[in-house]
């Protein structure tokens, strides 16, 4: 009887341990039910705090005076000496390449044949030898012209070739004896498609001031002869 009654008091214990945890959860639900009631379903919109504006404050610019124009500053130009070229007539364009024409110094007045007038009669003029001709053409020192009746060509002499290119007729020449130019020249001026087979082409030679005083010189004391031009740059007579 005694051993029952132990057990019968343990039972006893354990269910009202169970019923005081169930005591203690009730409340504790019941707490929390009250404290979930008391918060509102919508939150109280809060009502922006208006903040005063501030006047604007004034802000002084310096208007600083303008600054005075000054006149442009005047610059002299160098004035550029006019010299007077000749003006060349349109030509049909050749392969041979036109070297600068040398600028003759200036030279006392002599007397020379005038352009597109013949040799004066009596005289022929001619180069000694084709050496002579190739020699002072390539130096520059004697002007060598095929002259035709609208255009006109001049030679030049480069590394022993000849080519012909288009230039005004000088205003002063002397006009060379056709049979004597050489066959090389004829074919180059020939080559170049222009004046090669006029048959009124004039051959002008311009010289340099020596020969040119060298020729005044035989013109008052002969009246006829052959004038050579020699490789030298002299002139001579033959008679």
């Amino acid at each position: 009887m005694n051993r029952g009654d132990a057990d019968a008091g343990g039972v006893a214990d354990l269910q009202t341990d169970i019923m005081r945890f169930m005591a203690i959860l009730a409340l504790c639900l019941v707490a929390i039910f009250a404290l979930v009631q008391s918060i509102p379903l919508m939150p109280t919109p809060v009502e922006p705090v208006a903040v005063p504006e501030s006047e604007p404050v004034p802000v002084e610019i310096e208007t600083l005076p303008p600054e005075p124009v000054l006149p442009p500053p005047v610059v002299e130009e160098p004035v550029a000496a006019l010299v007077d070229a000749p003006v060349e007539s349109p030509v049909e364009t050749i392969t041979a390449e036109a070297p600068q024409e040398p600028v003759e110094e200036p030279v006392e007045t002599v007397t020379e044949t005038p352009a597109n007038a013949p040799t004066e009669e009596g005289f022929t003029l001619r180069f000694e030898s084709d050496l002579a001709l190739t020699r002072l053409v390539a130096r520059n020192e004697v002007g060598l012209y095929a002259i035709g009746e609208q255009r006109s060509f001049r030679m030049s002499v480069n590394r022993g070739s000849f080519s012909f290119w288009p230039a005004s007729a000088p205003n002063q020449y002397h006009e060379m004896d056709p049979a004597t130019v050489p066959d090389t020249v004829v074919t180059a001026l020939r080559r170049s498609g222009s004046l090669g087979t006029d048959p009124s082409v004039k051959w002008g030679v311009t010289l340099p001031a020596t020969m040119r005083q060298q020729l005044d010189g035989y013109l008052a004391e002969f009246t006829s002869g052959a004038l050579v031009i020699e490789p030298d740059g002299n002139l001579r007579l033959e008679r």
